[in-house]
This record gives C-alpha cells, structure tokens and sequence, in this order.
C-alpha cells in the first residue's frame, strides 16, 4: 500500500466507529475487477478484502473515497427496503441497482485516484483487460447479456473520462451497450457533483434512463424508482413541511423486506424515486393512519422511521 492510500486508510480511521483493515486474497491476474471487492464487518473492524492484488491501491483507494464519502454525508445512499419475496430476483435487482449508483459515485472517485497518480496507465490497461474477459462481444443482437453489457459499459466510460483514455475499441465490440451508454454517462459527467443533491438527481435519473433504454431494446425494466430507496437530500423549508406536500404514498406490490406485510412507498413529489418505506400498523384505521401520516412534518416522519437524510447546504 503506498503512502497516499495509507493516508485516505488514517483518514476514514479517524471517523469510522471502529477500524477499518485491508487486506489481498488473491494473485495478480494483470485484468482489474472493480466488482471483486467485499467488505465484512469483524466484531469492532471492518475488514475490505480484495479477492484479487492487481491494481490493489487503486481498488483500495476507490473504496476508502467511498467510504469518505459515506462517512461525511456527501454521497446518498441506497437502501433496499422491499422484497419480491424471490431471493433471486432480489439479489439481482440489488446487483442492478448497486452498480447503477457505483457509476456515479465512480464519477467522483475515479476523477480523485487520477488527481492523485493513483490510477495510472497500468490501471488503464488492468481495467480494459478486466471489461473484455467479463463481456463477450455482441453480434449484432440483444441477447441475456444485454444489461450486463450495459452496466460495465457504464462504469467503463466514467474510467475512461476520468483518466482521458482510449476505450474506442470498445464500441466496436458492444456497439448497442457502448452506443446506450454513452448517452445515459453523458449527463453525469457533465453535472457538478459536489453537492448531495445533484448527485442525488444523478442516480435518479440514471435509474429512469437504464429502463427507458430497457424498455426501447424490448426487456424487463428494473424498476429502481420504486424497488430501492435513496437517501433524501433536505433544505431547511422542506423538513418543516407536511409530507402530503413532499411526497405521494402509495400501495405498492412487493412486501416490506422488514415486517413481511403490505409495503406503502414514499415517492418524491419531484423526482418520484422511493424515499421510504413504510406499513400500516394492524390495529389501525387506514383512513385514520393516512391522514395522520400525511400531517406529519417531513422531519417527523424521518425521526419515526429512524431514517438518515442529508441536510441541503
């Protein structure tokens, strides 16, 4: 580990409640995984662990911005409260999601490993490497792979922008993916990406783009807007008003992950992305149960559901 990532490491040590160790399990392969990196939580410690050293400072690195992010509420969070009741589907659907939000917070990342000579032209080299021996190329047809093109695509050209490399001969092995990706990236790395909220609008609307462009190829969307819940980004005003004028409720068809019983979503009246989940209690009157829940202060309800948000500066 060199001296920089050893630096961010002290660093997320300092606000982490506990202690945050590393560790490489594997070889080098000379191919970078950014997906090859668990974190496990050891009593007091939490513990990331590369399943593979190729690039092992920049992987760390990445992590440790992530997590610097996180810890000083920077970056929204997200949050899978409901369940289709098919471990599957909802491991895939988080899988989806997770990778969704990581494209935007790479935005940040990567561009900060590339400031601090962190990600270099082996990593360039490591990361193309890593995309071709995951993908195979298209042939000139949607197929079961489609979205998972799409997903790498995404990463890859936010790498690709940051470190000012070459990444050409990639649309020539997944024209469609590279194609749709190119216009969903183009708007994240164009927005400014320093205060929670538009990073917050990024995520969002990479959500709506991936199923807009799944529904053009024909496939079953994702439906992040509703399945995942994004950490709320507040001013001042808005916590003091009554729900009913920030977000719209509804009944939604998946179940409440926590209580197994009948999932009520909180949209936002804005960007109609899922901001809470929420059940009705069995001894109590829905009519009664609404109206109240509609009363009650944004900041009310967030305090109730023990539910973080970040303050709009």
């Amino acid at each position: 580990m060199n001296a920089k990532i050893d630096m961010l490491l002290n660093a997320v040590n300092d606000i982490y409640p506990g202690k945050v160790i590393t560790r490489v399990s594997g070889e080098q392969t000379g191919e970078l995984h950014v997906d090859r990196v668990a974190q496990e939580i050891l009593g007091d410690r939490l513990l990331i662990e590369l399943a593979e050293g190729t690039e092992s400072d920049f992987l760390f690195g990445n992590e440790l911005l992530k997590m610097l992010l996180t810890l000083n509420g920077v970056v929204p969070q997200i949050f899978f409260a409901l369940t289709f009741q098919d471990d599957i589907l909802d491991q895939q659907l988080i899988q989806i999601a997770t990778r969704m939000h990581r494209t935007v917070v790479h935005t940040i990342t990567y561009r900060e490993l590339k400031k601090q000579d962190v990600l270099t032209a082996d990593t360039v080299t490591a990361y193309l490497a890593g995309v071709k021996s995951e993908l195979t190329a298209e042939n000139g047809e949607l197929d079961d792979e489609s979205l998972w093109r799409l997903l790498v695509m995404l990463d890859a050209l936010v790498f690709a922008d940051a470190s000012g490399a070459d990444f050409s001969e990639l649309a020539t092995l997944y024209p469609l993916a590279y194609t749709a990706a190119t216009q969903l990236v183009s708007p994240i790395l164009t927005a400014d990406l320093k205060q929670s909220r538009h990073i917050r609008r990024q995520i969002t609307q990479l959500f709506a783009g991936v199923d807009d462009t799944l529904k053009a190829w024909g496939k079953p969307t994702v439906n992040a807007k509703e399945y995942v819940t994004v950490t709320s980004v507040f001013s001042k005003r808005q916590l003091e008003l009554p729900v009913s004028q920030v977000f719209t409720i509804f009944h939604s068809e998946m179940t409440d992950f926590q209580t197994k019983k009948t999932a009520y979503v909180g949209l936002g009246q804005v960007d109609s992305q899922n901001s809470f989940v929420i059940t009705k209690p069995d001894d109590q009157d829905s009519a009664a149960f609404f109206k109240a829940l509609y009363k009650m202060t944004v900041s009310d309800l967030f305090k109730q559901l023990a539910l973080p948000y970040i303050n709009r500066k």
